[in-house]
């Protein structure tokens, strides 16, 4: 299987998902383990969900406009996978350059908009030696999706839009699949995400970041202390992009779930315009198993490899 073991030493490699390794060295200090996409807790009947994410250094310094749109994006949809519907946006910003400044701020100005979010609070610092934007989203949900929760012999469902830009980067690539959509369009895929919560059609959910496709599985897998079997034959490509290059993508728009009731799921999904597919299963063996084809190959054997640096 030359084709496939190439394929899974260069997904081993990437380096967002390797980045994901460093992710253990505080949980001890901080007294926790856990690894959802976004924290929550119960308040007065709902449950508030919140996300704080950074954007890379090389990207603010590169394309600081995109790099304040992505700091809602990114907090954003780690909000939505949880199945909360996003409300507000909050951000702290690193920089010593008027246009640097500006030019986040405009980018976070269009995020805002797309996504409908109230703008709640934000922190400037403008005397630092480095550019930086941190952001983080708040949402509301009556009924969470948890990143922990997927079962054995479930279905591995993938949820995406795969209609927008794609760009081509040197540490991974991205297709930003909101920009080119109308603020409803946008709410329409959200609200699917939350009709799928609340309905109980998945146990769980997981947005595919930038460690991709695989990468995110793989770490679904290991909170939920499972294994899978994802079967790469069956996902949807975006138009004129190859399996190994968008393996290696963040697409801005794009869901992992797992789900006993996939029809059910799928339909909803795909009603609020998103693709919609079934890709694998989920197995008991804590092994993330890729199949290409006729060929078969262990991505990670989770009883003694991590994402997160555990072992």
């Amino acid at each position: 299987m030359p084709a496939l073991r190439s394929l899974i030493q260069k997904l081993k490699t990437f380096k967002p998902l390797l980045r994901k390794s460093h992710i253990s060295e505080l949980m001890g200090i901080l007294g926790s383990r856990s690894l959802e996409d976004a924290g929550f807790v119960e308040v007065g009947g709902r449950t508030v969900v919140v996300s704080c994410d950074g954007i890379l250094e090389e990207v603010v310094k590169t394309f600081p406009r995109l790099a304040g749109y992505y700091s809602v994006l990114v907090n954003v949809q780690d909000v939505v996978s949880k199945g909360a519907k996003p409300i507000g946006f909050l951000y702290v910003l690193s920089s010593s350059s008027a246009r640097v400044r500006r030019e986040i701020a405009e980018g976070i100005r269009e995020g805002l908009k797309k996504f409908d979010l109230e703008f709640l609070k934000a922190h400037t610092h403008p005397d630092t030696s480095y550019d930086a934007v941190d952001g983080m989203c708040v949402g509301l949900a009556k009924r969470v999706l948890r990143s922990n929760t997927a079962r054995v012999g479930e279905d591995l469902l993938l949820a995406v839009d795969l209609e927008g830009t794609f760009r081509r980067g040197k540490f991974f690539n991205a297709l930003d699949s909101v920009g080119k959509r109308g603020r409803k369009e946008v709410l329409k895929q959200v609200e699917g995400m939350v009709k799928v919560a609340e309905r109980g059609l998945a146990s769980s959910s997981k947005d595919v970041s930038a460690p991709g496709i695989v990468g995110t599985a793989a770490m679904l897998c290991e909170y939920s202390r499972v294994g899978a079997v994802l079967e790469l034959d069956r996902l949807p490509l975006p138009e004129g992009v190859g399996l190994e290059e968008w393996l290696l993508t963040y697409p801005s728009t794009c869901y992992l779930l797992t789900s006993s009731r996939s029809e059910e799921c799928l339909e909803t999904l795909r009603a609020h315009g998103l693709e919609a597919e079934r890709v694998g299963r989920i197995l008991r063996e804590k092994r993330v198993i890729l199949r290409l084809g006729e060929e078969e190959g262990t991505f990670l054997d989770l009883s003694r490899e991590s994402v997160f640096g555990f072992r």
